[in-house]
Formats: structure tokens, C-alpha cells, sequence
């Protein structure tokens, strides 16, 4: 779900890749059908580990937020924690595949709700309800049981690179009846459905440029935060639901909707647009932190959370750092 580069850095997808890539995920889906759920997750989070090893890039990445963030953990600590979470991702990519993929009664059997009556309380007020999460545990799995539960939900996404998979991932987004809002020039689109009291979903936890962020702290460091939730529940005064999709055993999922971060409990009449926006994107990040640090190993430590840096920081190319 991250920003793409510029279209200017970006090269050109050719045709022939876009079918390899659709055939590679076809085939890679027939397999993962006939295996049981223990060899899937081994399997995904095998593959996920190579890949580490071999990106050389998003291994410093994956090490270096770890040591930022837990600086009382050993270094033999800190391998073992970027094992478990390398491999809690790719298992999280298995089980998507396999749970989205599945019949209604498989998935409530495998995927269950605690805290659905903080939303249902939220969406009362009439104001829409914005669902603020992040790439923890199983994240893709929350809208899919939304829908499923009558209480669907609209994801804000960014479309994949590779058209082809991209439909293939809509279908399974959407396939409870959940509808989705593309990332970009998204604003008209999250405000109407919000106006609709309906449930918008917002992932907060990535990099942003420089242009679009505000910096709060986030584990001890400053970092890039989209100002998006605060701006659409500053304009709305929709309530912000914190929901996380954490693994259990045996290849479950358990989404987990927080009390209602209410607009008046974050905005201040007092205060300007903008520190009233950085105060308020200080809460969810806070909040978001809080919920990472029950479970590290669940969440995608390989992003580069903290690319972009203040202006004026050393070192820092601030201009061109964007999610990745």
C-alpha cells in the first residue's frame, strides 16, 4: 500500500512482465490450495526470509529499525525478533491468499471480531466512522470479515503496479462487499463516504514525503507521518476507531476494535490547524506504538519508516524520500 515513486523515476512496466507476474501468483495460488495451513506459513515465511537475505538493502532496513526502536535488546535479541517478524509476514501473506479465497463458515471460523461494539457506537454518532490501522499481523483480513459481518468497509489503497494483480486483489478485497478508495486524489471520495456514515479504513503507519508529512514521534524518533486522519476528522468530527488484525495460533486472526479516539477529545478550539493536526497525529501514532510494541514481531519492520527526516537534519535527502 505505499506511495509510488514519481512517475518521471519510475520505469515502465512492460506487457510481458505484468502476464509473467499474474502467472507466477496463478500458479502460486493452485499450489498453496493443496497445502495444509502449517506448510503454507512455512512456506511464506521461508520465502520471506530468502528474500530478506538476498535484499541486502531491506535487511539494513529491517536490523537497523529494530536496534532504533529497542535499544535495552541484545544483538542476539534483536536476530531473533527480525527472524519472527520476516516470518510472520510472509505467513500473513499465505493466509490472505488462502482466507479471502475461502467459504463464509471457513472464514469465521479462522478470523473473529472482539470490540465491534466500539464501531457500531461510533457510526451511531451519524459522522462516519474512520478506521485508523497499520501493517500489523494480518491487516488485509479486517475489511474482508467487516464485510461479512454487515458492516462493510472502505478501505484507502494504493493500487499495485501490475494492473493484472491488481484486479485479482480487488476481487478479493471487495468480495464481501466492501468497496475500495484509491490512494491518490482520494480526499472527495474518503469525505463522501464518510458523509454517508459509512466506515472508512486508513493505514498510518508508512513514510510520506517530506511535502505531505508531520513529524511526532514514533519509538523514540521523529518520523513522516501522513496528517490525513486528523485532517478528516477535523473536517467531519468522524470518530477514529483503532483496529488491528493480530495472529493467534493455528493460523487465526483476531481483529481487535479500540475505544473511539472522539474529535473533541483531540482538537482543541484554541489551538491553530496546524498544531491542532500535529497534536492529533501524535495521538493515533502514539496509539499505533502502543499497540505494535504488545506484538513487535507482527509488524512490518522491513518498511523504511524513518527515510524521511526533518529539513534540516544531516545527512538527509528529505526532498526525495518518499514511502518505499
Amino acid at each position: 500500500m505505499s506511495a509510488r515513486a514519481p512517475a518521471s523515476r519510475r520505469r515502465r512496466r512492460s506487457p510481458a512482465r505484468n502476464r509473467a507476474e499474474l502467472w507466477l501468483y496463478r500458479a502460486a495460488i493452485q499450489t498453496l490450495g493443496r497445502l495444509p495451513r502449517s506448510a503454507s506459513a512455512s512456506l511464506g515465511g521461508a520465502a520471506a526470509l530468502a528474500y530478506v537475505a538476498l535484499a541486502s538493502r531491506r535487511r539494513r532496513v529491517l536490523v537497523g529499525n529494530l536496534r532504533a526502536a529497542f535499544p535495552e535488546k541484545t544483538p542476539r535479541e534483536i536476530a531473533r525478533l527480525a527472524r519472527d517478524s520476516v516470518r510472520s509476514f510472509g505467513a500473513a501473506v499465505m493466509d490472505f491468499l488462502a482466507i479471502a479465497r475461502a467459504e463464509e463458515a471457513e472464514i469465521r471460523g479462522r478470523v473473529f471480531v472482539r470490540g465491534v461494539e466500539h464501531y457500531d457506537s461510533a457510526r451511531a454518532l451519524g459522522r462516519g466512522v474512520i478506521l485508523m490501522s497499520a501493517h500489523l499481523g494480518g491487516w488485509e483480513l479486517g475489511p474482508i470479515l467487516g464485510g461479512i459481518l454487515g458492516r462493510p468497509v472502505v478501505p484507502l489503497v494504493r493500487p499495485l503496479d501490475n494492473p493484472l494483480l491488481e484486479r485479482e486483489l480487488t476481487r478479493l478485497r471487495t468480495r464481501f462487499g466492501n468497496r475500495l478508495i484509491a490512494k491518490r486524489a482520494a480526499a472527495k471520495d474518503v469525505l463522501k463516504a464518510l458523509r454517508a456514515n459509512e466506515g472508512v479504513a486508513i493505514l498510518i503507519d508508512q513514510n510520506v514525503l517530506a511535502s505531505e508529512a508531520v513529524f511526532v514521534p514514533f519509538f523514540g524518533r521523529l518520523a513522516a507521518t501522513s496528517p490525513a486522519v486528523a485532517l478528516f476528522q477535523r473536517k467531519t468530527g468522524a470518530p477514529v476507531v483503532p483496529v488491528f488484525v493480530w495472529p493467534e495460533p493455528g493460523g487465526r486472526y483476531r481483529v481487535e476494535l479500540e475505544p473511539a479516539i472522539p474529535a473533541d477529545e483531540v482538537f482543541d478550539g484554541r489551538l491553530g490547524r496546524d498544531e491542532a493536526v500535529l497534536r492529533a497525529t501524535a495521538r493515533y501514532t502514539s496509539v499505533t506504538e502502543a499497540a505494535i510494541r504488545r506484538d513487535p514481531a507482527a509488524w512490518l519492520w522491513m518498511h523504511d519508516r524513518w527515510r524521511t527526516r526533518p529539513e534540516g537534519e544531516s545527512g538527509v535527502r528529505s526532498s526525495e524520500s518518499g514511502e518505499k
